[in-house]
């Protein structure tokens, strides 16, 4: 009997040593953890029998694209339809502001409202109700519509924009408007 429980007892101990130093493999020195825990593995990989758990810290901070946006930017194009001809506009712009305002033009009356950046998305509210009738001009109309309804994504760099549907397809296509440049007033002798 004394024999059998000896057995026993001899697997236990070598079972519970292994356990025991694979823990203090796992573990890390106090000089790591003081920083946040970007990733940490439980288990052990190297046998098949086993499970390996990651825990990761997931997250993801979006850039802050108001600069880019701030500025003129004169609206080029602007389709109705993702198919259809586009309309190419002379004098409309947008006016972006660092407080999320914006303006626009179009050819008749100035138009002003709010938009939200979350991600890759934007959303366009017009604030300006009372709107003077223009004359043959059914392109405010459309501007609005497509502003408020169809605009959900944009594309930006230094001197483009692109505002596009929810298929990405481009609605209105800008430039950045150059700078105007101060003229200098130099005397000459």
């Amino acid at each position: 009997m004394r024999l059998l429980f000896i057995i026993l007892l001899i697997p236990l101990f070598i079972f519970q040593s292994a356990a025991i130093g694979q823990k203090s493999k796992n573990k890390k020195s106090k000089n790591e953890e003081k920083g946040p825990k970007i990733f940490e593995t439980v288990g052990d990989s190297l046998r098949a029998d086993s499970i390996v758990y990651y825990k990761t810290e997931i997250g993801f901070s979006m850039p802050d694209l108001s600069p880019k946006f701030k500025g003129k930017w004169m609206i080029n194009v602007m389709h109705k339809q993702a198919r259809a001809v586009p309309d190419s506009l002379t004098e409309a712009y947008l006016d972006f502001y660092e407080d999320t305002l914006f303006s626009a033009y179009v050819g008749c009356n100035k138009l002003s409202g709010k938009y939200i950046i979350k991600g890759p998305t934007i959303k366009f509210t017009i604030l300006d109700t009372a709107l003077t009738a223009c004359p043959q001009n059914d392109i405010e109309s459309w501007f609005i519509k497509l502003m408020e309804s169809r605009v959900s994504y944009f594309g930006i760099d230094e001197k483009i924009l692109y505002l596009k549907d929810v298929a990405y397809n481009i609605v209105f296509d800008c430039s950045k408007r150059k700078e105007e440049e101060p003229k200098s007033t130099t005397s000459q002798k």
